[in-house]
């Protein structure tokens, strides 16, 4: 299984599982020519090293993130604030690179980074990204590999 098969593999099982938010791939795409970023963006992303390093990343439209963290949380969205939406999108991206890595053959175990929020979308302009169906809206989802 290649890592990005893996990623949108685990990217499904953690949507749906965790999230409550069924998804479907969309087919690759650069993040600018996708549309995402023609509205409001939150993004996080998590190093990881091993046989092969690098980063994931995803970007989520501000209402996705928003519904994701009331279904995550239970809260309401007059009780959401900037701090649980950050705390769930980085969780995310946690969740989501843990699982597509443990689904790779590795001959070493591969060590993760801490998830960060991003706050420089012209840094994930690189390279092909996935794009993931929701209901509502689509995700991207990139890696970015170390050469």
């Amino acid at each position: 299984m290649t890592l990005m098969t893996a990623m949108t593999t685990s990217i499904s099982e953690v949507m749906e599982t965790m999230f409550y938010l069924p998804v479907e791939p969309g087919g690759q795409a650069s993040l600018e020519s996708c549309g995402i970023l023609s509205q409001p963006c939150t993004a996080g992303h998590l190093t990881f090293k091993g046989d092969v390093s690098g980063s994931l990343f995803i970007v989520f439209p501000d209402d996705v993130a928003a519904e994701m963290t009331q279904n995550f949380m239970g809260e309401t969205s007059e009780d959401l604030k900037d701090e649980f939406i950050s705390g769930t999108v980085t969780e995310t991206v946690n969740m989501v690179c843990g699982n597509a890595l443990k689904k790779i053959d590795s001959s070493i175990a591969y060590e993760l980074g801490i998830p960060e929020r991003v706050s420089d979308m012209e840094s994930l302009k690189k390279g092909e990204v996935t794009i993931i169906n929701t209901e509502f809206s689509k995700i991207a989802v990139g890696l970015l590999l170390d050469e």
